[in-house]
């Protein structure tokens, strides 16, 4: 069994090793060979759905992605045609929890994943398979997208900003039956080999919005995919995302226009401090969320820009002094460039060793198909034995035998294969 202890100055996070007060134990466990899905809670699990019963909406879609499961879907096969590919496992996910799964086009459908959670809600569970290939995920109407992690973090944000210009640019006789109409919750189902200007022409029929600058999303054959319960909004940034676009309305609310999104994508809000204490509210929202700006607000106000799901929490913060229920605060792990790693073993894989600094909050970023190309395998073992060295000199240790190159940013190590 192998152990690093990892050292830093800061918050203790784990089991401490012989009264210390900054060393965090890793013990690194045996790969279990299950394929499947393993009840978080031994008594009476319930009975999983139908394979094909509706997808989820609404309360349902967030109860299913909050329920606590463990999974293991290891590849113990040679036989590639018995690899775990994320297009598969998010086909599997959809199956088993009823929740629609959009894979973005630009994410590898052939990249090829490991996934073992114990105890975790299914939306950790789909974040999981992202962010292998350095993606995220985001949760839109009642899907859940997979898709580039800079896009995924902003699809949400653009969403909102277009529900907030249908609120200010439609007017005039018939505003309010217009808007109700787009609003209106509808389903998205294609077939595997569409082309999305097909899945754009039945939204465009759907919510009866004429479509322009269709030149600008170029010939492709997607998946197929559900939408289950949609706004028109949802629907269209659910797919224009897969090109890195938005939309502008035009036309009072019956057409749009195909645009870029401006970058950077953020909302601008304003909210009452509780009690009226300013500057306490601001000291919170700086503490709990780094990614949201303080804005100038009036008297006993609070402004914020950021991402919306930054903004959810945010307002909680400054009206309530609390994130929200069901918002827990980020466990904070100190950047790796404070770090200090002691590893000795004779024979530890190097895939165990990354597993187990993962739940330090370490994540690791790779093109799978290009590592696998290059003849690079992450159960090789090695012998270590290293004491309070850097990130740096650990890493080089570690990866440079495989042929990798590393670059760390924060808690991201980022590896590709030696040219």
């Amino acid at each position: 069994m192998t152990r690093v202890v990892v050292c830093w100055n800061g918050p203790v996070f784990g089991r401490r090793e012989g009264g210390g007060s900054s060393l965090f134990v890793l013990l690194a466990s045996m790969v279990v060979p299950v394929v499947g899905l393993v009840p978080s809670v031994p008594a009476a699990p319930p009975r999983p759905p139908r394979a094909d019963s509706p997808l989820m909406r609404g309360v349902g879609f967030r109860r299913a992605l909050s329920q606590r499961v463990s999974v293991a879907w290891v590849n113990n096969s040679t036989d590639r045609l018995n690899q775990h590919t994320i297009r598969q496992l998010a086909v599997r996910s959809q199956e088993l929890w009823r929740v629609s799964v959009v894979l973005d086009r630009r994410i590898d459908p052939s990249s090829e994943l490991k996934v073992e959670v114990t105890n975790r809600p299914v939306r950790e569970v789909l974040d999981s398979l992202s962010r292998p290939v350095g993606g995220g995920i985001s949760e839109v109407g009642n899907a859940v997208y997979i898709g580039p992690a800079g896009d995924a973090r902003v699809l949400r944000t653009l969403v909102q900003l277009r529900e907030m210009e249908l609120d200010r640019e439609i007017r005039g006789a018939g505003r309010d039956a217009r808007v109700a109409r787009l609003r209106k919750e509808l389903t998205i189902r294609f077939e595997d080999l569409v082309e999305p200007r097909e899945v754009l022409a039945q939204i465009s029929r759907k919510w009866k919005v004429e479509i322009d600058s269709l030149d600008a999303i170029p010939h492709d054959l997607w998946a197929g995919a559900e939408f289950p319960g949609v706004s028109a909004t949802e629907a269209l940034s659910l797919v224009l995302i897969q090109y890195g676009m938005t939309f502008r309305w035009t036309g009072a609310g019956t057409g749009i226009r195909i645009v870029a999104p401006r970058r950077p994508v953020s909302l601008s809000a304003r909210y009452r401090a509780k009690g009226g204490r300013v500057q306490a509210a601001r000291a919170l929202v700086r503490k709990e969320l780094a990614g949201v700006a303080m804005e100038p607000a009036g008297p006993g106000e609070v402004g914020v820009r950021g991402i919306w799901e930054d903004l959810q929490v945010a307002k909680s913060l400054i009206e309530r002094g609390r994130r929200p229920a069901g918002s827990s605060s980020p466990q904070r792990f100190p950047p790796l460039a404070r770090r200090r790693f002691t590893l000795k073993v004779a024979r530890g894989r190097v895939s165990d060793i990354m597993k187990q600094l993962e739940q330090t909050g370490v994540r690791f970023v790779y093109d799978a198909k290009a590592v696998k190309a290059a003849g690079v395998r992450f159960d090789r073992t090695v012998a270590l034995d290293v004491q309070k060295v850097t990130a740096e000199k650990f890493f080089d240790r570690l990866f440079t035998p495989l042929g990798l190159k590393f670059s760390v940013d924060g808690v991201t190590v980022r590896l590709s294969v030696k040219r």
